[in-house]
């Protein structure tokens, strides 16, 4: 008997186990996945509204694949969400304020050199003139002197040349006093520009400097969040913007979905978080469809 109910019992258990997997085990995708808050790091600087915020966004990314709910906020929720900050979210942060300082002296250089090249257009027209101007007087100055020269190698001039050469030399010594105002001007502005010259090199060298440490970390790629099956736990640990929050979240609600990589650059489920947009690609819909066992699609 005991042969016999040993037997019965191997012969009866596939059936059972067939039985449970086709009809009495819940089928993914029928029910949402809870979710709730863990730690949340103050380091991320993100209040608990944003961040849910982008948990509901990213869950209706997946509720728009199949136009159902698959993920709702549970306070005692199955999947527990951490924010855990580390040097990646830090380096992120910092290259953050490093590209808005970037922007804003680029700017800054710009308008720079734009009053430098205006000045730099005025000085040119001002030497030129002055140039033609010191050339006239210096023709006026030799004709003066001329004058004079002969007046005097011959005995001195009537009264009235005289008179006429002295209102000549007043003339004269008036334009020089111009044309030195306008040489001190001219050169004042080209201690302007050289000012100008020095404050751009300095920002353009600020720019540098900053374009540099931002490229000490320029090729690395940044875990920025996990899924462990084993705890149910979402981890992230960088993210530059809300929009990317947004699209680290939903990739690893896709992994607690138990959908894996693809290889389209602008998907969900990319394995790295590159593109910035914000819905399901057909490779996501298909392998979604895949995971909750949805046939003839």
């Amino acid at each position: 008997m005991s042969f016999l109910r040993n037997n019965l019992w191997w012969m009866v258990l596939p059936i059972v186990v067939f039985i449970y997997f086709n009809f009495l085990q819940p089928k993914p995708c029928t029910s949402p996945i809870t979710y709730k808050l863990g730690t949340v790091d103050a380091g991320f600087g993100l209040s608990e509204a944003k961040l849910k915020l982008s948990l509901d966004s990213a869950s209706k990314i997946w509720t728009k694949g199949l136009d159902k709910d698959l993920f709702i906020y549970d306070k005692n929720g199955k999947v527990t969400i951490n924010l855990i900050y580390d040097n990646r979210q830090k380096t992120t942060q910092q290259n953050t304020i490093l590209k808005a300082d970037i922007s804003k002296t680029s700017q800054l250089a710009d308008s720079l050199k734009k009053e430098y090249e205006s000045l730099m257009k005025d000085l040119e027209v001002n030497k030129q003139l002055y140039s033609d101007e010191l050339s006239i007087f210096a023709t006026k100055q030799k004709s003066y002197s001329d004058q004079v020269d002969y007046w005097n190698n011959n005995g001195g001039a009537p009264a009235d040349i005289y008179n006429n050469l002295a209102k000549e030399r007043n003339a004269l010594m008036g334009e020089q006093q111009i044309l030195e105002t306008k040489r001190l001007a001219i050169n004042d502005s080209a201690d302007k520009i050289n000012s100008f010259i020095q404050k751009y090199n300095l920002l353009v060298g600020d720019v540098n400097e900053n374009i540099n440490e931002i490229n000490k970390v320029a090729g690395q790629e940044f875990q920025e969040g996990t899924y462990d099956p084993n705890t149910d736990t979402i981890n992230i640990y960088e993210f530059s913007t809300q929009d990317k929050l947004t699209r680290v979240l939903a990739h690893e609600l896709g992994h607690a979905l138990g959908v894996d990589h693809n290889t389209n650059p602008i998907s969900i489920m990319y394995s790295l978080n590159k593109s910035n947009t914000l819905y399901l690609t057909k490779e996501d819909i298909a392998d979604l469809k895949v995971v909750c066992k949805i046939k003839g699609q």
